[in-house]
């Protein structure tokens, strides 16, 4: 039986793809979540954007800067769009009022949130400002070419030359965001990461074009915890420290995304708190204790947890394990409860 359709297409890249990268943005929030938990702090976020477009040929061809994507520019308008969208989340330009996943569908919830209470949302900005500046840049680009297909001048009456074939176009735009909130955590010494995928895609007929979030991806690192952990008899003398990331990915827009933007503070705190209470023998058992806990306990779909020894070895930084584990899997195996 023949799979159903997505509501929403997604245009095929095209065969020269190109990309503008703006690397390690600092995007000073007016106020996002921080470690101690108090409302309306300013807080520091490092943004990366990549966005993928077609194509730089016409540039390089011609040597010409107005046939190019700004990157100058682009970062002008994340400045002010993320100034500008922080205390308006109401606002009809919001770019989450129309930000959608590839089944069509929206988060209700995340059109109320302001920019840095939401990590969603301050990508979501960033994305909406690098894939509108690529439509400004096809416009002008398109508008060039018009003028240049007129054999003479009209006022000089001097020829004009044609621009290079391979211009840039604006059907297919892909941008991916990675964001770093590093005072976010109290208990995680990198605090929280996300990233997402966003892409052009164009509904029905008549319903126009709208931003895509194809992917998403939410990481915990470096939550150090201390506890009685190993087999050898001089690993059960005293605790040691251990190292735990978390990480959440699955496609945008849905449920579970919302689940860990709800959770990740108090399920980080929760993990270090009960980590430090255990004696486990291996490090598989002290994993599958921490996805038992995010995943049962805070109800998250999945996780995918990494436990790291920093001691264990004398010459080897860390040693670790890693597990993906779901709610699923715990309601069918009765491991790991303490």
């Amino acid at each position: 039986m023949a799979q159903p359709s997505s509501p929403v297409h997604i245009p095929q890249p095209p065969p020269v793809l190109d990309n503008v990268q703006l690397r390690d943005i600092q995007l000073p929030l007016p106020a996002a979540p921080e470690a101690w938990h108090r409302p309306d702090k300013p807080q520091p976020c490092t943004a990366t954007l990549k966005l993928s477009y077609s194509s730089a040929i016409a540039s390089a061809a011609t040597d010409d800067v107005s046939l190019s994507i700004d990157y100058g520019k682009l970062f002008r308008r994340l400045e002010t769009d993320i100034k500008e969208m922080a205390h308006k989340p109401s606002s009809p330009d919001h770019p989450h009022h129309n930000m959608i996943s590839l089944e069509g569908t929206r988060r209700e919830e995340m059109k109320i949130s302001a920019a840095g209470q939401d990590p969603r949302v301050t990508a979501g900005i960033v994305a909406n400002a690098a894939l509108g500046l690529l439509d400004e840049t096809a416009a002008g680009v398109r508008r060039m070419a018009h003028v240049h297909q007129s054999p003479r001048n009209s006022f000089s009456g001097v020829g004009v030359d044609a621009p290079a074939a391979y211009p840039i176009e604006a059907e297919y735009g892909r941008c991916e965001v990675w964001l770093h909130l590093p005072k976010a955590l109290l208990r995680a010494e990198e605090g929280l990461k996300y990233r997402s995928v966003t892409v052009w895609g164009y509904k029905a007929e008549n319903e126009g074009r709208c931003p895509v979030v194809l992917e998403e991806e939410f990481r915990i690192d470096g939550i150090r915890c201390y506890c009685v952990l190993g087999v050898n008899s001089h690993e059960r003398v005293e605790k040691q420290a251990v190292i735990v990331s978390l990480a959440f990915s699955g496609p945008g827009q849905l449920a579970w995304g919302s689940t860990v933007v709800d959770t990740y503070q108090a399920m980080t705190r929760a993990v270090a708190e009960k980590v430090d209470e255990t004696t486990f023998q291996t490090v598989e058992a002290l994993a599958t204790f921490i996805a038992r806990i995010v995943t049962v306990d805070f109800g998250n779909e999945r996780v995918t947890v990494l436990v790291e020894k920093p001691s264990a070895i004398a010459f080897v930084q860390r040693s670790g394990v890693e597990i993906t584990r779901s709610q699923a899997f715990f309601e069918s195996h009765e491991v790991a409860r303490r």
